[in-house]
């Protein structure tokens, strides 16, 4: 599987520390300490026309950006998977609402249902499809936090660990457009494996849907556990990039970019020194972004792909991806080549 083009979308524009301190009324310099998250990116309902302001139109104008990198028609693309945490609805599907936007039909349209790791996993499914005799599809991650905004009355309520989520998290999509072989422009994916380790483990992120009913007052939509996450990602991390050396023969000091987890700025700096990553293999962006979830990996590649539009395109390049999911503990990994 090669992955010919990628994408990106960030919704408005950036939401600063200094934005969040005064919305919350809290210290600008401990947001900073706390993540390492300098800016984010937010929909929202009353932005300008040409802004996205849900889960898909933010998907669907990834999906359309790397439509037009790969030089696609809708009516060339076989299948479409769309991978997120936040869908606009329960029903229709967010992915056939993103299908008929991009004039895609006919085809197989996949949602999944995933946090950190979900790049990873549509990326294995659409493997898993090229491999079953189709030739090329679209794989898009987007992810909102629209639905998680406290209201004014429960934002005076909250703790200050609390609010740091909102300075670690944010809104953004991306797409990545793969052809079967190995033959041609783009990444080659020489290897790839995806596995849930969630067997007598905890999760360690919960997202509620309340249903009709609603939350009971003052019930959060959301919990992490980051004593947890701080202690098992680095592990799994290392796991997976142990994993790849091993299966493609690549010592970790000699392959030229590492993508690492990125739950926030200060996390993925930590693990990049405790991996032996130096900061030149580091391909990260969480810091300029926020954690935007299904995006992230997509954003990370494209940016990597950008940075290797200006280098001499006739050398070869290899780089690893690690992905950790705390929902319920998913690990996914991935070998590229190019050139």
């Amino acid at each position: 599987m090669r992955i010919l083009a990628l994408s990106e979308v960030l919704p408005g524009i950036p939401i600063t520390n200094g934005d969040l301190a005064e919305k919350f009324g809290l210290h600008e310099q401990w947001l900073d300490q706390m993540t390492g998250n300098r800016q984010r990116f937010f929909c929202s309902h009353d932005s300008a026309p040409d802004v996205p302001c849900s889960t898909g139109d933010l998907a669907t104008e990834a999906g359309q950006r790397a439509l037009d990198k790969a030089g696609w028609t809708p009516e060339e693309v076989e299948f479409l998977i769309l991978t997120t945490a936040s869908p606009d609805h329960l029903m229709p599907a967010t992915v056939n609402i993103v299908a008929d936007r991009l004039g895609i039909n006919g085809v197989p349209a996949l949602q999944i249902t995933s946090g950190c790791a979900g790049a990873l996993q549509g990326l294995f499914a659409a493997r898993a499809l090229l491999s079953s005799g189709l030739n090329r599809g679209l794989v898009i991650g987007a992810d909102t936090c629209i639905k998680m905004w406290p209201s004014k009355r429960d934002a005076k309520a909250m703790k200050p660990a609390e609010m740091v989520n909102f300075a670690m998290f944010g809104d953004g999509a991306g797409a990545a457009a793969v052809e079967a072989g190995a033959e041609g422009e783009g990444f080659r994916v020489e290897h790839l494996f995806l596995r849930g380790i969630g067997k007598g483990r905890k999760p360690a992120q919960i997202v509620k849907w309340f249903g009709a009913e609603g939350a009971e007052e003052g019930e959060a939509m959301g919990h992490e556990d980051y004593k947890a996450i701080e202690r098992h990602v680095p592990e799994i991390a290392e796991a997976i990039l142990s994993e790849l050396e091993t299966e493609q023969g690549w010592p970790r000091g000699e392959v030229d970019y590492v993508l690492l987890p990125q739950l926030n700025g200060v996390m993925t700096e930590k693990l990049r020194v405790g991996l032996n990553v130096v900061e030149d293999q580091a391909v990260s962006c969480v810091s300029e972004t926020g954690n935007n979830g299904n995006a992230l990996p997509f954003i990370q590649m494209n940016r990597l792909s950008e940075r290797l539009a200006k280098e001499d395109q006739t050398l070869p390049r290899r780089a690893f991806v690690a992905n950790v999911e705390s929902s319920k503990w998913i690990m996914a990994g991935m070998a590229l080549s190019h050139g």
